[in-house]
């Protein structure tokens, strides 16, 4: 009571201006320390509780205090690394940077997250436009525009289930792959020759199932295939650029995704166009329902793997078996299939229902079907004399390299978005563009709480 009472007094004198200088100093000070006695007016200020960087929004600095350039330095190291262990090991050891293999993990996770929203809100305002829709022009002229699609696979498990896999099954990433090219058309077929890699078994047992080591090719068949190899470097055609696409999503969806991407590429007016891919209904139409003015190619290597399938299927003994196999392939790459589907229709009658899926009856019935279904896409004489590619080469390399991060008896992600960010992350890093870079240099930075989250989108996986 006597310090209100006397805070009261000094308080009524210094409004007449009659407390003294050093009296009024020295008890103000003693009042100022002490603690308010009124509940409802604290004396004591709140802490700050961060400091507001006016800059953060302009230099793109998110919640994390990260900058574009540390923020692609992690992004990479989840793009490329096996794993995110080795990742932050990586960031460790070549960068400083020290981050958890988890920390990393829900990095990936938020800028997946971003790149997916990012990409969906464009495949919205493109199919928005009102019909019909004008294609976007090229930066540079094209002389040829490739486009080419195929599946891979990766582990996934059930989301919210707590530690450890549940439910896991292996799903099917779909991916697309985008090039420019370079090539030349030529007045007559520039290798009508089957290229010696299909007629030499030592490299096709590589690739076909059940080829015989000890199958040796004949001198008169090496020296018909080893026709001029160097010649067919030249009517290849090169490639100048690449961008690519990844997504767990069906079909549908990804056929929209990729004609949004070969529309900002500007593939729509390239000189020349081709769809090359294996003969899957799905792929068929993306092709009609996105890109119809593409040349539709079926891959010849695809198609010689159901020729040696359905050899195997006629054949016990190695030699018939390659023999069979040698003279369709031939008549295949010099555009007879009408031929090799008249030879085969001789064989075997059709299965009967019930039957084994190993059946060969079955598979060779299969066979005919897919060269039936796919004989117009298999003109490869005037893909070759128009420089068309007759092979999807590039589209299978791209999906070993993204099976190179995503896929592993080890390795699960979560159903939803954890599967599908990494798709984002990998395809991003693998683009001749740099998009990923572009991307995090552009994210608008966040002021206020931006780690917080506003959905359950960021769920981990291993």
């Amino acid at each position: 009571m006597r310090n209100i009472s006397l805070a009261r007094s000094l308080a009524r004198r210094a409004a007449r201006g009659t407390v003294p200088r050093t009296s009024r100093t020295t008890c103000h000070f003693k009042l100022m320390m002490a603690k308010s006695c009124f509940a409802n007016r604290p004396s004591d200020a709140r802490p700050v509780s961060g400091i507001f960087f006016p800059q953060r929004i302009p230099l793109r600095l998110d919640g994390s205090f990260a900058s574009p350039a540390v923020l692609e330095k992690k992004a990479l190291a989840a793009a490329h690394a096996p794993s995110y262990a080795i990742g932050e090991l990586m960031l460790r050891k070549l960068s400083g940077i020290h981050l958890s293999g988890r920390g990393l993990n829900k990095t990936a996770l938020k800028l997946g997250a971003e790149m997916i929203a990012d990409r969906d809100a464009r495949t919205a305002a493109y199919f928005e436009q009102p019909l019909p829709r004008q294609h976007a022009l090229p930066a540079t002229p094209i002389q040829l525009a490739c486009v080419g699609t195929d599946g891979g696979r990766e582990q996934t498990r059930a989301e919210g289930c707590g530690p450890g896999v549940h439910q896991a099954h292996w799903r099917e990433n779909k991916n697309a792959v985008f090039l420019r090219m370079k090539s030349h058309s030529f007045a007559c077929d520039p290798h009508p020759e089957l290229p010696a890699c299909f007629a030499d078994p030592q490299h096709m047992k590589q690739l076909l199932s059940g080829v015989a080591e000890e199958l040796a090719p004949s001198p008169e068949e090496a020296g018909s295939t080893l026709v001029s190899e160097q010649a067919a470097e030249d009517w290849r055609p090169e490639r100048l650029f690449r961008t690519c696409l990844s997504s767990l999503a069906n079909s549908d969806e990804f056929g929209r995704m990729m004609e949004v991407e070969a529309d900002a590429r500007g593939f729509y007016h390239a000189q020349a166009k081709a769809y090359v891919t294996d003969g899957l209904p799905y792929n068929w139409t993306i092709q009609e329902r996105h890109f119809p003015g593409f040349t539709a190619i079926l891959d010849f290597v695809h198609a010689v793997e159901r020729l040696y399938e359905a050899a195997r299927c006629l054949h016990a003994d190695a030699e018939s078996r390659w023999a069979s196999y040698l003279r369709w392939a031939r008549a295949c790459w010099g555009g007879n299939i009408q031929q090799v589907l008249s030879e085969l229709r001789e064989h075997l009658g059709l299965p009967p229902a019930g039957c084994e899926k190993t059946d060969p009856r079955k598979l060779f019935a299969e066979a005919i079907g897919y060269f039936n279904n796919n004989a117009s896409r298999m003109n490869y004489p005037e893909y070759r004399r128009q420089g068309l590619p007759t092979t999807s080469a590039h589209m299978e390399s791209l999906v070993k390299e993204i099976n190179a991060r995503v896929k592993g008896t080890e390795k699960f992600w979560n159903d939803g978005v954890s599967g599908e960010a990494i798709l984002q992350l990998r395809a991003a890093a693998l683009c001749d563009d740099d998009r990923l870079a572009k991307f995090l240099h552009n994210r608008p930075g966040h002021p206020f709480h931006p780690n917080a989250p506003k959905k359950s989108l960021l769920s981990t996986a291993t």
